[in-house]
This record gives C-alpha cells, sequence and structure tokens, in this order.
C-alpha cells in the first residue's frame, strides 16, 4: 500500500465528504443569503418539516430542497404508499449521470445549529432501495465553508420492503459548526431509494440503560473448544511488522546519535515481532540498497520515489538487521523489481549471506540470515505512488523468473516470494483482474509464496457522513470478508501453480486498520484506538485459521505520523492500541492452533469505504491453542460489542484444567480510546479535528490508562465453566493441566 505523502498540499481534497456540496447549498438556501431558520418541533418533536412527505410542493415535497446542481442526476417524486401512515413517500430515482461521489441526487432541510450544541438528536427513517441504488439519510454539522465537520449516515441497499434506521447524533458543540443539515440522498445511476416518515429531534435513551450493559452480562454465548484435535503449528512468521528505510527508518536510527534507538528496540523485542518486512511498502520499488551500506558519513540522500521527498540513507540494511536481531525476529526483503535489476537483487542476497556469516564469527548474535525474499510491491495497482511503476502480469511473470534465478543461485534455500492479490466487492488493490492466474501460471514452478495485501480496513478515503460507531462496525466486520479472501487466493494456488501448488504459502506482507490518509480527515488518526486493536486481534485470528497462510507482516510498527503502531507521546515512544493486540497473541497465546467454536449474537454492518456490508458478524470470536509442551491451554475471545459484555459457557474436551487460572484482558475506557499519541506539529500543516465515538467518546481524552493489558486470577476454572467477557475487549484465558 502506497504511503500517504503528508504534505500542505494535500489538504482540502474534493470529496472528503459525500454531499458536502448539498448541504453547503441548502444552507444557502440555493444561493439566496438568509440566515438557517431556528427549528420549531411538532408535536411529535419532530424538527424536521413535511417529514412524511403528504404536503407537496412545486418540484420536490414542500419544505424541501433540491439543490440546482443535481436536477440533472435524476427524478424527484412523491409516490402513494400504503406500507406506513400516510398516503405518500419521496421516491428518488436516479440516473448515469449520479455516478459522481462527490454530489449525489438529494433533497434536503437546513437549520441553525445554535440550539443543539453539545446534544444528542436522534436521527429515524424508513428506507428502501431498488435495483442498484442505495437509500441514503444523513444528519451533518456544516462549517461557513459548507464543509462537514461531523455527520451520521444511515443507508440501505436493495431489499423487498422498506426497513426501519435509526441513530444518535451527538452535535459538535463548537463554534466552528454553524448548521445542521438533513439530506435523503439516492446513491447509484439505476433503480431507485424511497423515503418514509424520517424523523430528527432529542435524544431519549436512557443512559442508565447503557452503564448497565457495560456492568452485567446482557448477552450469553456457548463456547466448545476440542484440545485433542490439533489442526497446525502456528507459524511464528505471522507476528510481523513492516519497518521503512525513509527518515531515518521513521525514527528507529537516532540520527543525533548515530545509533539505533535501544527504546524502539526494547518495545519490538516486548511486542514479540518476529519478522520485519524492509525496505518499506511502495518505496521498495526505488529503493537500491548499496546506497544504504558502508560509512554512515559516506551515504547518499535520494528521493523516496520520483519527485517526492528526499531522505539520507542512515537507515538500511545492516540497521534493519541490528533491528530485527535486537528483536528477536529476522527479515523479509522486498527486493527492487521495479527499477533495479535481477543481478542487483541477486547481489543483495550474497551480500546479506556475508553479513550473517561475518556476525557469527565475530560474536554470538541473534541469526542475521534471511530466508524470505520478496520480488517487488504492489506493480499490479494502477493509483498514487505506485502508477509510477506497473507491470502487467505477463511482464511481472517474465520479470520474476529472471530474478528467482538470479537469486537462487546466489542462495538455492531462500523462500521467494511473487505479488498478487484478488480484488473482493469495493476492495480493489489490483488494477488487473486476471493478475493472479497468470502470474500463477507463469511462475508456480519457480516461487515459495504470494504476497497479498487484501487486509486493510475500513479505508474510507472518501468520506460519506458516517458516524464513528458505523465505521468502527463496518471495520470489526472486514476480517470475515478477509477469511473468504484467502480462501479464493489458495484455491486460485491450487488451479493454476502446477504440481507445486501443494508447497506454496501465502504471505499477507501488509496489512491492518487504515483509516484515511488525508491529513484533513476527521478518521485518520483513529488507527491508535482500541475499535483498530479489536480489528488486529480478530484479523490475526484470521491468519491463524488459514491453513495456507505462512506470513504476516502489519504496516507498520513506527512513523511519525499516524500508521505506526507504535507512537510519540510527549516526546516519548508508547504503543499504541493494536500493539497490545499482537502481544496478546504473542505472549499469551500458545503454539498448536486447537479446534473451537462460538455460537452468539450476531450484527449487520453497513458498507463502509472497502469494507462491503457484512451480514451475522458474530460479536464474541473464539480462537484456542496449546502450548508446545501441551501443559497449557489458551482460549483467546474477542468480544466486538462496544457496549454489553458477554456471558459465555466454555466447554472443554480433551483438556481438564486446574481452577485456578490467569485471564489476561485487553480493553479500555470506550471503543475510541488510546493512549494518547500524538500527531506531528508540521509547519504548514493542519490536521484535521478527529471525530469521536459517541455517546461516551474518550478519543480527546487518550493517555495513560485509557487502554491497558492486565491480569486477573480466575478461580474457578473447569471442564465446564462460565466466564463473563468485558464489552470491546480481547481475554486470553491461560488454563494450566490438571494432574
Amino acid at each position: 500500500m502506497p504511503l500517504p505523502r503528508i504534505a500542505p498540499t494535500s489538504r482540502h481534497r474534493a470529496g472528503r465528504w459525500r454531499g458536502a456540496a448539498l448541504a453547503a447549498a441548502l444552507w444557502c438556501g440555493n444561493c439566496r443569503a438568509e440566515p438557517p431558520p431556528t427549528p420549531v418541533p411538532d408535536a411529535a418533536g419532530n424538527y424536521l418539516r413535511n417529514a412524511g412527505f403528504e404536503e407537496a410542493g412545486e418540484r420536490v415535497p414542500a419544505g424541501w430542497t433540491l439543490e440546482s446542481r443535481v436536477t440533472h442526476k435524476g427524478g424527484v417524486s412523491r409516490v402513494a404508499t400504503a406500507e406506513k401512515r400516510g398516503s405518500f413517500a419521496l421516491r428518488l430515482a436516479p440516473n448515469e449521470k449520479n455516478a459522481e461521489l462527490v454530489h449525489p441526487l438529494a433533497v434536503g432541510q437546513g437549520f441553525a445549529i445554535g440550539p443543539f450544541r453539545g446534544r444528542r438528536l436522534r436521527l429515524e427513517a424508513e428506507l428502501r432501495a431498488e435495483g442498484d441504488a442505495t437509500a441514503v439519510v444523513g444528519l451533518y454539522a456544516v462549517r461557513a465553508d459548507g464543509k462537514i465537520t461531523e455527520g451520521l449516515r444511515l443507508a440501505q441497499n436493495a431489499a423487498p420492503s422498506p426497513q426501519r434506521h435509526e441513530g444518535v447524533f451527538a452535535v459538535p458543540d463548537d463554534e466552528e459548526s454553524l448548521v445542521l443539515v438533513l439530506s435523503c440522498a439516492a446513491e447509484g445511476t439505476s433503480g431507485a431509494a424511497t423515503f418514509d416518515d424520517v424523523f430528527v429531534g432529542e435524544d431519549a435513551s436512557d443512559k442508565a440503560a447503557l452503564k448497565g450493559a457495560r456492568a452485567g452480562a446482557a448477552l450469553t454465548a456457548e463456547v466448545n473448544v476440542d484440545a485433542s484435535r490439533a489442526i497446525r503449528v502456528i507459524p511464528r512468521t505471522l507476528y510481523g511488522a513492516n519497518i521503512e528505510w525513509i527518515y531515518d527508518g521513521y525514527g528507529l536510527w537516532d540520527a543525533d546519535k548515530q545509533e539505533l534507538r535501544p527504546e524502539l528496540g526494547d518495545l519490538a523485542r516486548e511486542l514479540g515481532v518476529t519478522l520485519l518486512r524492509f525496505p518499506g511498502g511502495v518505496f521498495s520499488d526505488f529503493y537500491h540498497w548499496k546506497d544504504g551500506v558502508g560509512p554512515q558519513d559516506s551515504r547518499r540522500q535520494t528521493p523516496h520515489h520520483p519527485g517526492g521527498p528526499k531522505s539520507r540513507h542512515s537507515f538500511g540494511t545492516e540497521e534493519a538487521l541490528s533491528i530485527a536481531g535486537s528483536a528477536g525476529g529476522s527479515l523479509l526483503i522486498t527486493v527492487n523489481a521495479g527499477t533495479g535489476t535481477a543481478e542487483e537483487a541477486a547481489d543483495w542476497v550474497r551480500y546479506v549471506n556475508a553479513a550473517a556469516g561475518e556476525s557469527a564469527k565475530t560474536r554470538p548474535a541473534p541469526r542475521r540470515r534471511v530466508d524470505y525474499w520478496e520480488v517487488g510491491n504492489e506493480l499490479y495497482g494502477k493509483g498514487g505512488v505506485a502508477d509510477r511503476v506497473t507491470l502487467k502480469p505477463e511482464a511481472y511473470a517474465d520479470r520474476f523468473r529472471e530474478f528467482a534465478h538470479a537469486m537462487r543461485e546466489a542462495d538455492t534455500t531462500i523462500k521467494i516470494g511473487a505479488i498478487g492479490g484478488e480484488n473482493f466487492g469495493a476492495y480493489k488493490m489490483n488494477g488487473y483482474p486476471d493478475w493472479n492466474a497468470i502470474v500463477l501460471a507463469r511462475t508456480g514452478g519457480h516461487l515459495d509464496f504470494l504476497a497479498i495485501h487484501n487486509a486493510y480496513a475500513p479505508l474510507v478515503t472518501i468520506d460519506r457522513g458516517y458516524d464513528a460507531r458505523t465505521v468502527y462496525a463496518a471495520m470489526l466486520a472486514a476480517p470475515k470478508l478477509i477469511a473468504g479472501n484467502l480462501q479464493t487466493v489458495s484455491q486460485q494456488i491450487d488451479r493454476y501453480a502446477g504440481q507445486r501448488a501443494p508447497q506454496i504459502s501465502i504471505a499477507v506482507t501488509e496489512w491492518g486498520p487504515w483509516f484515511h490518509a488525508d491529513p484533513d480527515a476527521r478518521f485518520v488518526d483513529h488507527v491508535k484506538t482500541l475499535a483498530s486493536a479489536l480489528f488486529a486481534a480478530s484479523t490475526l485470528k484470521v491468519f491463524i485459521e488459514s491453513p495456507r497462510v505462512e506470513v504476516a507482516n502489519f504496516f507498520k510498527l513506527v512513523d511519525n505520523a499516524f500508521l505506526g503502531w507504535i507512537g510519540l507521546r510527549d516526546g516519548r515512544y508508547v504503543p499504541k492500541a493494536p500493539y497490545y493486540a499482537l502481544q496478546m497473541y504473542t505472549q499469551h497465546f500458545g503454539s498448536v492452533l486447537v479446534h473451537s467454536t462460538c455460537t452468539g449474537p450476531t450484527y449487520d454492518s453497513q458498507p463502509v469505504g472497502v469494507v462491503d456490508g457484512v451480514r451475522d458478524v458474530s460479536y464474541l470470536e473464539v480462537v484456542a491453542s496449546l502450548s508446545g509442551d501441551e501443559e497449557t491451554l489458551y482460549v483467546l475471545a474477542i468480544n466486538k460489542h462496544f457496549e454489553a459484555a458477554i456471558a459465555a459457557g466454555l466447554r472443554i474436551d480433551g483438556f481438564a484444567p486446574l481452577p485456578q487460572a490467569i485471564a489476561w484482558t485487553l480493553t479500555g475506557t470506550a471503543i475510541d480510546a488510546n493512549t494518547g499519541t500524538q500527531l506531528p506539529q508540521i509547519p504548514g500543516l493542519k490536521w484535521g479535528r478527529q471525530t469521536a465515538a459517541q455517546p461516551e467518546a474518550r478519543f480527546q481524552l487518550g493517555g495513560p490508562g485509557e487502554v491497558e493489558l492486565v491480569a486477573t486470577p480466575v478461580d474457578a476454572a473447569a471442564a465446564e465453566f462460565t466466564y463473563v467477557f468485558p464489552p470491546h475487549s480481547v481475554t486470553s484465558l491461560q488454563l494450566r493441566r490438571a494432574r
């Protein structure tokens, strides 16, 4: 995945919010310089006029506004309905001109925000969609320049009958937001979206009930573990990360002291990270490894990519080998298959092998040999920086064979991987739909693993106005889609790779929570939240349970912006929440996967970003393992529910536990809790105001104690017992075998 460029020029991208232009136009009343009206509720407490669309108007229902710039994008009408109270509903029928993401066919109402600052409003609507249209109702807070600061978005895809949707919007308490806008929009280029009984009023939900759900076990589940059914030895190489050469390795190299930062080496070792991918993402295909070796004072400064910023090569191969060694792991190296040569890659193999030999001769040190070598990075991409080096699958397959031949002449025992990936739904990383089939068919006899990037989420690169909870729910549903895609890729290997297919594994060499790359975006810094940690834990479970996945490298270990799982707080490096999710597996989980099942409550998620809508997402997920000596059974549970604890009845076969056990639990004060890491202050760059997960938001209160990994004793473990898993948590029950 290309690294976003952090620069002032990346601010204020068009399309930050879908429908933002509509909001601006509604506020000014289709270019009438009038202040927004002060809202007055009706007898039912609804602040909207003609919310049931019973009263006709000249072009649209009375009280509603149609932006002039979208009139050509479809039809607006009132249609008779007998399915709800009243006789009419609003129908929006988009046409082929409605493909633009920023200005969909929509009508709306706007009114002054003043009376509602800091309060909670309930949004409800009856939605129906036909064909490929999506019905969207949204409530947005808007600035003077027409940009939206916060929003709540409810959506409905095609359904045979109207569906009731509702949500709660926490109105921002700031001087920047000046007007509230209610929008009914149709997305898509055909079909129709129907709206009825739209409501915007005071939220009367009982907060005490919410707190009660936190304190008690409002939900139940059943967990079965069969410790006698071993599935596979869990590869330690699943616990890998990405590091990059640019900007002194994003802080791994201390330029002032001319040494590696020991505190980052300590944090990497405590994390238990096993396989560090280097030199990092899109920059791999512009990286020439000889620039990063030799005496520090003789190393060059080069662009990260053509026309991009520059860095001095202070963090090169030796430094990467050292940081991997200090963490107790090794490297996975991505060779430059974009602008480099096969001989250059082979020389890199020889250099690393020589360095490993010298290290072993001179001192007792961690093994420095590199076993895993990846040929290129995302050369199938057609967007962003990756577009500067793009290959068709036939050309890449030819280049891969050339590289593999040269590299194996240098070392016959290394594992070499080709790049690939199969798009699924809205997740479209690969610009060539037949890439996997062609590459596998032409290289299957030469490769050891297929490297894919199928597990970023939610990637809300176009902000459509969703509230944080909706975005989080979609992100936490994504692992279900990732699991299906891994199965698809595995089947493609079997189908196309020939006789060597059984020996070819899958490496997910980039993955992780990622919300937005624009510094001005309201979700850009949400990688650090507890929600992202739950996504990381759930995705790691998918990797562990996918039999062909041998390698996984999260993106990324550290940086000075928003993607690193280690960040800066008051000038000191500290872990972010996802760091602890990985640590649950490296320190509080076993080495042999065993059979487990979990049945319990589920939810349905909306399509958000690159994540399609998912049905029947389990709130509670469980994965189980044994220690190598089979004396400890680990039951790791992920509770994705934002408020409710889940009381799970556990039944364990094939293992008799002692009553005394330990529960390691990762949780926090709220779903958007974080450890308080801070975005860097760069002259000329203004970070966007970050949204929060209402109603009990903690995002702005990040700091020590907001996210914790703690151990508590368990005194009643047995072959059958009940354990209450807290809301928004990851828990590892460590059970010792009774003798």
